[in-house]
């Protein structure tokens, strides 16, 4: 165990060493202060506001930045449903890939214009060029801009004072593409390019199979030399395509829709340690600098470092707790202790659904931080996962993505529970709560409470919804608990705006489609709404000065209770359905 601390020690430091400096940078871009990149993309952003008649010195109220938000969001969401419908007579489909129904282009049109990147289809055989490049890459680079956008228009309500003035909507989504994403998804992008990851419109290439397979009347797969094949395939086809640009910004992006159907576990689109390595910690890398931006951003570093510290106690129970239950794996598999388990002369736990490039410990590592990051983007198929170790994740999820969470959504959620913990905390002592001299009232609670509750809220009516309808226990490939998890794992996915899947349903039917696109819309623009409308609230406050009474939300203490507050309000809340799907597998496996 001591090679997976080690391992798990490596990917954590290097994430926070990157992620520091990054937050000084990401608040110069958002400022329009000079920066490193400056001399480039500063000329490039003064041409986009003119010829897109932005002014950058606009301060747009609450209402209208949510406005404005909401059309972008619209416009995105029309054009990118026509792109997929109508890809069959568009350009750049040297396979001939017709276009998408009504139900698959909505739901994927859902997924990717509110950040979910959630996928009902294979990307290398129902997608083209075309639609993958032009709109789902586009998509990666736009959400989270829009995230990010929004974020900082919170952060500006928190430090404005009787003002109403939030910032340009225009100018914060082209400060994030311009400064943030594009720069950091062309370094890694490179980078994969460099290790073997394609980047071309090269038709699809074939090559031998290794070890041929037959095919059985009604399809299935069997030895080449076996008396019920009726045909042996002895060559496979090898997916081309602009790949390298899509997987850089789905990692960093906190995307994680896979070029291809196996997502990053695929050697295209994840082909050495290295790139597991760069790309693993891309999926945390903004989100957690953008906790230390907000520290900056308030003055007070201390704060950003008490959200931080309350993330990653989570985030590395979590951690610890998927590594260990996929070591440990099952009696069913040991069999009782017939079958080694242990590490020496192989990865050792549970290997079922995971590269063998990368083992247990690897394929952990990016489960806890792709569902951390409400990213969804997987090197291994948590289907396979054990109970446990395929219900920390879940749980991830169900908090409300604020675990780090996704760009600029997933730390706007936490400080919805951080303004929870502060009126609660006050009511205990007996003060009227303040978060950084800010009194907080009425209208605060009420969009801190729906911050708070939106996600469970959308998850469990999602769940419900698929749990009645007939066709979706025709949809799973197993019964009783462990079909259960697949139906909850798929509500959260779909309502934590994450996009992972337990990859063990076939979701593609129109309900299914419809149920999970809504749970997306929902889960993106519900929170979305609340936190503009909690930052115009408070813009309009005026800051009071600290006294001896007032509620230090920086120590240890504090720390602690925002802890509890989200245990008590997100995960209780899910307990009873965990309790119906993995914890009730669990208990089988080892009763």
């Amino acid at each position: 165990m001591i090679d997976e601390i080690t391992e798990y020690a490596v990917y954590v430091a290097f994430l926070v060493a990157c992620a520091i400096p990054l937050s000084a940078y990401i608040n110069k871009v958002m400022a329009g202060e000079k920066h490193l990149l400056s001399c480039i993309v500063a000329p490039v952003e003064r041409f986009a506001c003119r010829i897109m008649g932005i002014d950058a010195s606009e301060q747009m109220n609450w209402k209208t930045y949510l406005a404005t938000a909401l059309i972008f969001s619209i416009i995105s969401f029309v054009a990118l449903m026509a792109i997929l419908m109508l890809q069959g007579v568009l350009p750049f489909n040297p396979e001939g890939l017709a276009g998408l129904s009504w139900d698959l282009a909505f739901n994927t049109t859902a997924s990717f214009v509110t950040n979910t990147n959630w996928q009902s289809y294979s990307g290398e055989s129902a997608l083209s060029y075309f639609s993958q490049a032009i709109g789902l890459t586009v998509q990666n680079f736009v959400t989270p801009a829009v995230g990010m956008a929004v974020l900082f228009a919170l952060f500006r309500g928190l430090v404005a004072q009787n003002s109403e003035g939030l910032g340009s909507f225009w100018t914060d989504v082209v400060r994030a593409l311009l400064g943030v994403l594009l720069p950091l998804s062309l370094v890694l992008a490179v980078v994969d390019v460099w290790q073997g990851s394609p980047q071309n419109v090269d038709e699809y290439q074939t090559t031998q199979l290794v070890e041929p397979v037959g095919l059985t009347a009604d399809g299935d797969i069997v030895d080449a030399d076996d008396p019920e094949a009726v045909s042996v395939v002895d060559e496979m086809a090898v997916p081309m395509g602009p790949q390298a640009s899509q997987v850089a910004i789905k990692q960093l992006g906190t995307n994680g829709g896979g070029y291809n159907g196996v997502n990053s576990a695929s050697p295209l689109e994840n082909p050495t340690p290295l790139t597991n390595l760069l790309q693993c910690v891309s999926l945390l890398l903004i989100p957690v600098a953008l906790v230390f931006s907000f520290g900056r951003f308030v003055n007070d570093r201390r704060q950003g470092r008490a959200i931080f510290f309350s993330m990653f106690a989570v985030f590395l129970v979590a951690l610890f707790t998927v590594g260990y239950f996929e070591l440990a794996g099952t009696p069913q598999l040991a069999q009782n202790g017939a079958v080694y388990m242990g590490q020496e002369g192989q990865s050792g736990g549970n290997m079922e659904g995971k590269e063998v490039r990368f083992g247990v410990t690897d394929s952990a590592l990016w489960a806890t931080f792709t569902t951390a990051a409400s990213n969804g983007s997987v090197n291994s198929m948590h289907d396979s996962y054990t109970p446990i170790g395929g219900m920390v994740p879940m749980i991830l999820m169900q908090l409300g993505e604020i675990i780090f969470g996704g760009i600029g959504c997933g730390l706007y959620s936490m400080i919805g529970f951080v303004i929870l913990t502060v009126f609660i905390a006050g009511l205990m002592v007996g003060r009227t709560p303040e978060y950084l001299g800010k009194k907080i009232g009425p209208k605060e609670m009420r969009m801190a409470v729906v911050l708070a509750i939106c996600t469970p809220v959308v998850i469990l009516v999602g769940a419900a919804a698929l749990c009645l309808d007939p066709a979706t226990q025709a949809s799973l490939n197993n019964g009783g608990p462990h079909g259960f998890s697949e139906v909850l794992y798929v509500a959260t996915s779909a309502g934590g705006n994450n996009g992972s899947a337990f990859a063990g349903m076939n979701c593609n039917t129109p309900f299914i489609n419809t149920v999970l696109g809504l749970e997306m819309l929902a889960n993106r623009f519900v929170p979305m709404a609340a936190a503009l409308c909690l930052a115009g609230s408070l813009a309009s406050r005026q800051k009071v000065a600290a006294s001896a009474g007032t509620l230090s939300t920086s120590n240890g203490m504090f720390v602690f209770l925002l802890i509890l507050i989200v245990v008590l309000v997100a995960a209780l809340s899910m307990f009873p359905a965990l309790a119906l799907g993995p914890i009730a597998e669990q208990l089988q496996m080892v009763l």
